[in-house]
């Protein structure tokens, strides 16, 4: 059952990600809806586990203070990387999604639904799933690979970076800690800390 819902799961998400990218399908409902889903199907059919292989108290730390340095990064690479035209106009157009919401329903939807959601579905079943049909390295290499796929159908930069970076790091603190807890605290604090204090070329846009 797990692994028809990971390749459901697949399906569903490139095409919404896709429909928003060709701005067919509003950008804030899809990800709300999407990750909703998945996130609760996870949980009820795929159990993620929470950190198996660290403590409580340890998972979490670990996971919030690597969002911090992933956030500090990401600051830095933006910054150099705005340099060109192309790169600048990918970020101001991401956080142009903001405004077509209200801050309160970006802030609460992503940081209760879609950060959590996205964790349980790719951390917290697609890589165990992956790493149970190989090993270890290979099966979150796969796990990494298909969801920076899966984000390229966004056809922006920077959730393609996201992935691609981001990613890399939640499914090494997800084998690290054998669990969620760690990712879904790095996650949290990266997308919290990039909401709050954007990149600068960012700022108008998201205080529009």
């Amino acid at each position: 059952m797990i692994g028809p819902f990971v390749v459901v799961g697949v399906a569903i998400q490139a095409i919404a990600w896709r429909l928003v990218a060709l701005r067919r399908a509003p950008f804030w409902p899809s990800v709300i809806v999407v990750w909703a889903i998945l996130g609760i199907v996870a949980l009820v059919i795929g159990e993620p586990v929470c950190c198996e292989d660290r403590g409580l108290a340890v998972a979490p730390a670990v996971g919030a203070a690597s969002g911090l340095l992933l956030y500090g990064a990401t600051r830095v690479v933006v910054t150099l990387a705005s340099r060109w035209p192309v790169v600048a106009a990918s970020v101001e157009d991401t956080y142009s999604r903001s405004g077509e919401t209200s801050p309160v329903v970006a802030w609460v939807t992503t940081l209760a639904v879609v950060v959590p959601g996205e964790e349980l579905f790719w951390r917290g079943v697609a890589t165990p799933w992956l790493v149970d049909a190989t090993a270890t390295v290979p099966g979150a290499a796969l796990a990494w690979l298909a969801a920076v796929a899966v984000a390229s159908v966004w056809a922006s930069l920077p959730f393609i970076a996201a992935a691609v970076v981001g990613g890399a790091l939640w499914t090494a603190l997800a084998v690290w800690g054998g669990g969620v807890a760690a990712p879904i605290a790095s996650h949290l604090v990266w997308t919290a800390c990039m909401i709050a204090w954007p990149p600068a070329g960012a700022r108008a846009k998201v205080a529009g």
